[in-house]
């Protein structure tokens, strides 16, 4: 079972107090959700499937949740900063809610509002200083230190600061100045029957071995070394496939890499799919799913690949282990390492058994993150008990 507590993940192991859920209380909680993130998730936001998936967690649980976001939705820097001049006036404007919560730096001068008539959590999807430290432009990383500082005051005024890893409560720590009291680790929720029922249709695994790998791209995402790998594993394996989802920044230059590389027919480059389902769907019409990050605050995209009954191959870096259990659930890797990674792949596509054992530990374990318990530890987590 999930549960809310101190900076380290483990499972639940104490009595946990009494959740303030709709059933409970007789009543539900009004909780606002402050979002000018990026919003398509079918572009390969992790942070948007983990927003979406929290509010959901919480619906499950009988309340109700408002989420107050820009109208265009796209995460423009304009759109983000406008949204949070004008928080203030639009959170008093709306009935008073019970918890209200701000992500990353959505919220930064509610937080530092005088007087403010609800509990204020803030909830870190990515510590924007630790992601700055891959930055591969002066511009970029410009930006995502200026980030850091809002973000960082945002977190310094808030009643919680909650963390999706124990690897995120560190950093958090550690370069935000927070105090360890004030942080609480919950992971990203998953909803657990939705993959049930789409893997009950019945296998659509292909013939063609397919590597599938789905992220918003950005270098410290490092698909570079998967392109690398890959021209390896081809040699290995016949007939290997790569499946790339997701758009962003990167992509221009991780297509021009696989052109370099002579991955024509080897892989393909979806781009960002409009449509969830597919997203989804690709999960499972694949073998193995990979992402070698450098970086990660959690890495939901693990967690579906998991849900969908894959094995993971994944680097060894940031908050990854917590999640993908090296030997157990997937092979872990040197980050960086286009060698070991070919080897990890390659070894994967060649042992259906090894792909089994994995995927269907990677299911059991992804049950504990079902929307339900998480909901419940994130209440917990916000300090709303009796």
């Amino acid at each position: 079972m999930v549960r809310a507590h101190e900076p380290r993940a483990g499972p639940q192991g104490d009595s946990a107090p009494q959740i303030l859920t709709a059933d409970r209380l007789g009543r539900t909680l009004r909780i606002t959700f402050l979002d000018s993130w990026w919003t398509a998730s079918h572009d390969g936001s992790g942070t948007a499937v983990g927003i979406s998936s929290l509010s959901a967690a919480l619906r499950r649980l009988g309340h109700e949740v408002t989420v107050l976001r820009p109208p265009s939705g796209r995460g423009r820097l304009t759109d983000r900063i406008l949204f949070n001049l004008r928080l203030p006036v639009r959170l008093r404007a709306e009935p008073t809610p019970d918890l209200v919560v701000g992500f990353d730096v959505d919220g930064v001068r509610w937080g530092g509002t005088v007087g403010r008539p609800s509990p204020y959590v803030v909830a870190l999807k990515g510590v924007a200083w630790d992601e700055a430290r891959f930055a591969q432009t002066v511009p970029e990383h410009g930006l995502l230190s200026t980030l850091g500082l809002v973000e960082r005051r945002n977190a310094r005024s808030a009643d919680r600061v909650i963390v999706p890893s124990a690897y995120s409560a560190e950093v958090a720590r550690r370069v935000y100045g927070l105090s360890a009291d004030r942080i609480r680790v919950v992971p990203e929720p998953i909803d657990i029957a939705l993959w049930d029922s789409l893997r009950g249709r019945g296998p659509t695994t292909p013939d063609r071995p397919t590597i599938l790998s789905v992220a918003r791209q950005y270098r410290r995402k490092d698909t570079a070394t998967l392109l690398r790998a890959l021209s390896r594993v081809r040699d290995a394996v016949p007939g290997v496939h790569l499946r790339i989802v997701g758009g962003g920044p990167e992509l221009p230059r991780l297509r021009s890499l696989a052109g370099h590389l002579r991955l024509e027919g080897v892989v393909t480059f979806h781009g960002p799919v409009a449509d969830d389902g597919a997203v989804r769907q690709a999960f499972l019409e694949a073998h193995v799913f990979c992402l070698p990050s450098r970086q990660e605050g959690f890495g939901i995209a693990f967690l579906e690949a998991m849900a969908a009954g894959l094995p993971v191959v994944a680097a060894r870096a940031g908050a990854v282990p917590e999640l993908v259990i090296d030997g157990e659930t997937g092979l872990l890797v040197r980050a960086g390492d286009h060698e070991e990674l070919a080897e990890a792949l390659t070894r994967l596509l060649r042992e259906p058994s090894t792909r089994a054992r994995f995927g269907e530990e990677g299911l059991r374990r992804a049950g504990s993150y079902d929307l339900e318990p998480v909901g419940r530890a994130f209440l917990v987590a916000a300090g709303l008990t009796p």
